[in-house]
């Protein structure tokens, strides 16, 4: 029986969880041959690396920082949660033609779904401008009409490009006199070691904070947040678990449960 190959490609790309979590849901339906990896690239590289992997047998593929929305301009189709954000985080060969998905969003809302934080008539701070970002935001803006999100970058252009993509009158610059309840990192800040620089006044006492990125202990970006007074503040592991359960089903015509699998991966 021939393998069912995957995996997920990004810079850097050891720390992933991904391949486990896939496995875990190959485990549920008996797929013996899954097999899930982790692929390395450049920018420049991106497409050869994505086109060599396809036509080698590849399943499909899950993209991850810093390539979601360079993998966007070359695929072939685009699904419509794409479409919507500009950028993507899931493909699968569709009649020879790289097609492209965007599950993150939806992971995004269905992880906050799980830990009851309320996201409907909230004041919302994204904080990023990449593909993640515009995931996020175009899902929420699909889901809750009564939000107001605003948008928080350091290059403030990126920021201000990213609203005109969407053009909707809930999505605005950060302004320094807002206070949040719920404030989302799409940055990869953890990820390094340099010192959070973020503006004042971003929270209060009930502000709950999140970021996309996750670890075995708190997340820098964890620290801060709670350091300047947010009631809590999770890191990305949950929504790292809903997006692939999306991505799972998208190439595998199959949803797998995720009951409990969330405390297993934070005691590997």
């Amino acid at each position: 029986m021939a393998k069912l190959n995957f995996a997920v490609i990004g810079n850097p790309i050891n720390h992933s969880l991904s391949p486990a979590i896939h496995k875990y849901f190959a485990s549920q339906f008996n797929l013996n041959d899954f097999v899930y990896d982790k692929i390395e690239t450049t920018q420049d590289n991106l497409g050869k690396t994505i086109e060599a992997f396809f036509s080698c047998g590849g399943k499909g593929l899950n993209i991850t920082i810093p390539f979601k929305i360079h993998a966007f301009n070359i695929c072939h189709l685009l699904d419509t949660s794409a479409i919507q954000c500009g950028s993507v985080n899931t493909l699968m060969s569709e009649s020879n033609k790289i097609k492209g998905f965007n599950t993150d969003g939806i992971g995004f809302l269905d992880d906050l779904n799980q830990k009851g934080i309320e996201y409907n008539n909230s004041n919302i701070l994204i904080i990023g401008a990449g593909g993640s970002a515009m995931s996020i935001i175009s899902s929420i803006l699909q889901k809750s009409k009564k939000s107001n999100i605003s948008v928080f970058n350091r290059t403030k252009i990126n920021a201000e490009n990213l609203i005109k993509l969407f053009n909707n009158n809930k999505l605005n610059l950060h302004d320094h006199d807002t206070c949040y309840d719920l404030v989302v990192n799409t940055t990869p800040i953890s990820m390094s070691e340099e010192k959070i620089n973020l503006p004042n006044k971003l929270i209060r006492s009930k502000t709950i904070c999140y970021d996309l990125f996750y670890n075995s202990k708190r997340t820098s970006f964890q620290s801060w947040a709670y350091d300047n007074g947010a009631e809590r503040c999770y890191d990305g592991l949950g929504m790292l678990i809903q997006q692939a359960k999306h991505s799972f089903t998208i190439w595998n015509n199959l949803t797998p449960e995720i009951n409990g699998l969330e405390d297993k991966l934070r005691k590997l």
